[in-house]
């Protein structure tokens, strides 16, 4: 064994020695751990909250919209699919769809509400993965009535079950006696959760020959939309279909259409591993102080080691020995506690969130990398630690360390 690893070691967990040191030492591992797993945990977590909005909001409204700057809508919107389709080999699905503002009405309930129509076989929404009650199936029964499906907190609101029959206001432009809102009849035939209680609350689908009849749209579609093979690639989509199809269409892709709400993940991700970081530059400064003590302790050690040809070099690599197996040994535990705490509950689902959330319980992404780079930084501050005090031990004068009590 490398004596001066020897030597420190014995230096720090020496059970003849100060059992003071030992505690402090101890304190010190600690210190490390938690400042390790704190990090973790908490970047595991906001990745998760990152992942788990951008897929749910991935599958509920498509990567990209395309709309027209005319207010009627797009007309040939086959048309555009099939050149889309054509140019733009990324796509993996693409749909017309129309919507607007309605207002539904079940016995005395009324609520505002979003109608959109769609294509029931081409709809890239999660909708269908997301049905809680019911079936998917949006088909009109016959010329009366047509299937509808709505979001789970809408339904508890106006206490609507599968089966409901209720009525729905098309509102085009402010009413009047000259602008009467067309009315459409639809039974409840499934209601969906995803989660997003902005959408659950007021999303509600139909199929799109339907919408387009009640808004007297005629041939046209509010909108197209899609989906790419690759999420990330979504805004070079973008300009390739900016550039195929000119004026008068513009798409944009969801994190545009909801800015707001990816901008707010951003905003609780960026500050917390600075703030949460500060834990581990506390403990780090915590070792300095425990080698600082460490150095005192051992003075006389010192100095009978340099008398015995032990050189400055040496002296200080025992002392940043210390430090480092004092950050080492914190940083395997902190990795154990931090990841394992992690993985329970990604499995478990111990901690639930209010619902302005957007999800149930506490979403959990271990990133092996974030795991690597808190694990490298930690131990390269910890190392920065140990120079000062290794250096200070490194300077003392053999005579009189030896004459030290």
């Amino acid at each position: 064994m490398n004596y001066k690893y020897f030597i420190a070691k014995r230096y720090l967990f020496s059970k003849k020695d100060s059992k003071f040191i030992s505690f402090i030492t101890y304190i010190s591992i600690l210190g490390v751990t938690l400042g390790v797993a704190t990090l973790i945990i908490a970047i595991s977590i906001l990745s998760g909250f990152e992942k788990e909005i951008r897929d749910k909001v991935a599958g509920l409204v498509s990567h990209i919209q395309i709309h027209s700057f005319k207010s009627e809508g797009v007309k040939d919107y086959k048309d555009v699919i099939k050149t889309i389709k054509d140019s733009i080999p990324e796509t993996t699905g693409i749909t017309a769809y129309a919507q607007r503002e309605a207002v539904i009405r079940f016995k005395e309930n009324v609520e505002g509400i979003m109608l959109k129509g769609i294509i029931q076989e081409s709809d890239l929404s999660s909708t269908k993965s997301n049905i809680k009650k019911g079936e998917y199936n949006v088909q009109p029964i016959d010329t009366i009535f047509s299937r509808l499906i709505i979001g789970d907190k809408l339904a508890e609101k106006l206490n609507i079950q599968i089966g409901s029959k209720v009525i729905v206001f098309g509102i085009q432009g402010i009413p009047s006696p000259l602008n009467t809102p067309r009315i459409k009849q639809f039974i409840v035939t499934g209601i969906y959760e995803t989660g997003l209680r902005d959408y659950d609350d007021i999303l509600i689908y139909t199929d799109l020959k339907t919408t387009q009849k009640l808004f007297n749209f005629g041939e046209y579609v509010t909108g197209i939309e899609m989906n790419v093979n690759d999420i990330n690639q979504v805004e070079f989509a973008v300009s390739k279909i900016k550039q195929v199809l000119g004026y008068p269409f513009y798409p944009r892709s969801l994190f545009k259409l909801y800015k707001g709400l990816f901008t707010w993940v951003e905003l609780q991700k960026a500050p917390t591993p600075i703030i949460l970081g500060l834990i581990i530059i506390v403990a780090t400064f915590n070792i300095v102080g425990t080698l600082l003590m460490l150095v005192l302790e051992k003075t006389q050690s010192v100095g009978i080691l340099k008398s015995l040809g032990a050189s400055r070099v040496d002296v200080m690599k025992i002392f940043i020995f210390d430090g480092l197996i004092i950050g080492a040994i914190g940083i395997i535990i902190g990795n154990i506690f931090g990841l394992g705490v992690s993985l329970v509950e990604q499995k478990y689902k111990f901690f639930s969130l209010p619902e302005f959330y957007y999800m149930k319980n506490v979403p959990i992404l271990i990133v092996p990398e974030y795991v690597v780079l808190i694990s490298v930084i930690t131990f390269a501050l910890v190392f920065f630690a140990t120079l000062i005090p290794s250096y200070l031990a490194s300077k003392f004068d053999p005579v009189k360390s030896l004459r030290f009590h």
